[in-house]
């Protein structure tokens, strides 16, 4: 092996910077004893590192014969990988203390679609309010199911979800119960109803419905509202696009279960909506796994609990 494969054998293993901070600062200001003054550090431990350096290499850096150190050819090649390394690590420092200062770096979060909308972008908001340089990533999972598989592998650190979510392991979060309401299409596209008088859960029995696939959280919200009533909901229309359900109410396709503020965002748009009573609500929760957060996640579980 020549000297060239032995240093970058070298290089590539486990490496101690410090002994590399010592190697260039001894080349930098050409001897020991001027290196120590300026790191500082005792001169005796300066040289030794030099020497464990030399020995973890098998080779000598420098040439010890005249009356000043010299750089052999194989010091003469560790002293670029070695600025490079240095540079790398003390990037990587920065961005873990930009991260730890939460003045940089991303929080990556899944959730249900109807969850999104309501509860998450109000306490996405107030994350950015309080921390504008870190990110938000939101991610859309298959069904709860895969929701609490994303935070357990950490493709996630924060999920928020309906309860309850089973034996698995994760830490949740409580938030307030989030309600439905039934929104209906624009006057002229349905049977006329009293404005916006609630109406009663025996009631929706009679409705035709814009649902989404059977096994999804709000289908079965959808379905256990009706059973209380000894009813079966009549699915008209079935959309595995979550989005698509506020346009075909408005078409006129049906009517649906919505998350109020879903439901006052299509009221803004011309949809009929009233409240149910009794109420039609679930239970929510921020998830996460056990241990320590990143200072990120951390950040967003400590306005979970504050707000």
């Amino acid at each position: 092996m020549g000297w060239r494969d032995v240093v970058d054998s070298w290089m590539t293993g486990s490496v101690d910077v410090r002994r590399l901070e010592y190697f260039l600062a001894v080349v930098d200001y050409g001897g020991v004893v001027k290196a120590a003054a300026a790191i500082p550090v005792a001169q005796p431990s300066l040289s030794r590192s030099i020497k464990t350096l030399e020995h973890e290499l098998g080779v000598a850096l420098f040439d010890r014969s005249g009356r000043r150190l010299e750089l052999t050819d194989v010091g003469r090649a560790l002293v670029a990988p070695a600025r490079q390394m240095l540079a790398d690590t003390a990037a990587a420092r920065a961005a873990v203390d930009e991260v730890s200062r939460l003045s940089g770096g991303r929080l990556d979060i899944v959730a249900l679609p109807t969850l999104a909308m309501g509860p998450l972008a109000e306490l996405t908001g107030e994350f950015r309010r309080r921390y504008p340089r870190v990110g938000v990533q939101i991610l859309a999972p298959k069904d709860s199911t895969d929701l609490l598989e994303m935070v357990r592998t950490g493709v996630c650190e924060v999920g928020l979800t309906v309860l309850p979510i089973g034996a698995g392991g994760l830490v949740q979060h409580n938030l307030p119960s989030q309600v439905f309401d039934l929104v209906e299409p624009p006057d002229g596209k349905a049977p006329p109803r009293p404005g916006d008088r609630p109406v009663a859960r025996a009631d929706l029995v009679d409705i035709d419905w814009v649902a989404t696939p059977t096994g999804r959280s709000s289908r079965r919200l959808l379905e256990r509202a009706l059973e209380s009533v000894d009813g079966i909901p009549n699915i008209v229309v079935e959309t595995d696009a979550a989005e698509a359900v506020v346009p075909l109410v408005l078409a006129g396709a049906g009517a649906a279960l919505l998350p109020r503020r879903m439901a006052l965002h299509a009221a803004e748009q011309g949809a009929r909506v009233r409240a149910i009573v009794p109420p039609v609500s679930r239970d929510i929760a921020v998830v996460c796994r056990p241990g320590a957060l990143s200072p990120p996640a951390a950040a967003f579980v400590e306005i979970v609990r504050t707000l």
